[in-house]
């Protein structure tokens, strides 16, 4: 089985998406957001909690967490270790379904609430930025004016994330994201767990919800079956393109052979109207009873 690391979709969902541990939902969400004072979240509930075998096997199972805290605002957080095409569309469109899923028949717009998408990625998804959280909201580019705050996405990415900053200058976000990123250090005791690390709020328990979950033989079980339907999906994927590059090619053979025998076909037609041409016969005569057009013969 791959490392033990809160990375994992499986357990991250166990870690963070279930309703007795949500205190931990809340402490990641506030550190990620920056929220602080009279902005931080105080109560949150967990929308989707359950993780169901069956649905392990779909292809296009997305393992993320939907919660919603006391104001009302909806979260969607994922985790994405794999990078993958079109990724960008794929969190918009799941933050589109979260978003106009809030409507009931008969309400009004004006009840939606805000929706926020966060994707923890361990992939570099806009090489050209040094910058590893990066939020986007609808904006007027021409007359630097925001429409809404109402949709917000944020992208962490995690392989930009310095492990060799010094401890003292971590703020809670950038503990929280070293223990995404390096959890296993602590997960078997290899590493005592550092005190700047342990005074942060969630951090401690979150990594003993980690130990618990990769101990447990159910959620081992289910890590190993994700992982077979993820490599049955992908050797299925290699083998359609191998096929389809096969019939490409086979199908560019026979185009490149009926091609060259029209090709051939006509020069030949071509060669026999020169020598007609040379005998003195006319050259509309010679068209025509060749069969070939006006352009075929200079």
């Amino acid at each position: 089985m791959a490392r033990h690391t809160l990375l994992n979709d499986i357990v991250f969902k166990i870690v963070f998406g279930t309703e007795q541990n949500r205190h931990l939902l809340r402490a990641l969400l506030n550190a990620l957001l920056r929220l602080t004072d009279t902005s931080r979240i105080v109560d949150l509930e967990i929308l989707n909690p359950l993780i169901d075998k069956v649905y392990l096997k779909d292809k296009g199972t997305i393992l993320d967490v939907k919660a919603q805290d006391g104001q009302g605002r909806l979260y969607n957080i994922e985790v994405q270790v794999a990078d993958e095409p079109a990724y960008i569309p794929r969190a918009l469109y799941y933050l589109a379904q979260l978003f106009t899923g809030q409507l009931e028949s008969g309400q009004e717009y004006e009840s939606l609430a805000k929706t926020i998408g966060i994707s923890l990625l361990d992939f570099d998804l806009f090489p050209d930025l040094g910058d590893l959280h990066s939020s986007y909201r609808f904006y007027d580019s021409i007359h630097a004016r925001e429409l809404s705050d109402v949709l917000e996405i944020h992208f962490i990415e995690l392989v930009k994330f310095r492990k060799d900053k010094p401890q003292i200058l971590w703020t809670p976000f950038e503990k929280w994201l070293h223990i995404l990123k390096f959890g296993e250090l602590y997960e078997r005791e290899f590493e005592p767990i550092p005190e700047a690390l342990k005074a942060e709020e969630g951090i401690e328990m979150a990594l003993d919800a980690m130990k618990r979950a990769y101990a447990t033989d159910e959620v081992r079980q289910l890590i190993e079956f994700r992982e077979k339907a993820l490599h049955d999906e992908a050797t299925r994927l290699a083998r359609a393109r191998r096929e389809g590059l096969t019939e490409g090619i086979e199908k560019g053979i026979e185009k490149g052979i009926e091609k060259g025998i029209k090709k051939g076909r006509v020069e030949g037609l071509q060669e026999a109207a020169r020598k007609l041409l040379d005998q003195g016969m006319d050259r509309e005569t010679v068209l025509r009873m060749l069969g070939l057009p006006p352009e075929a013969l200079p």
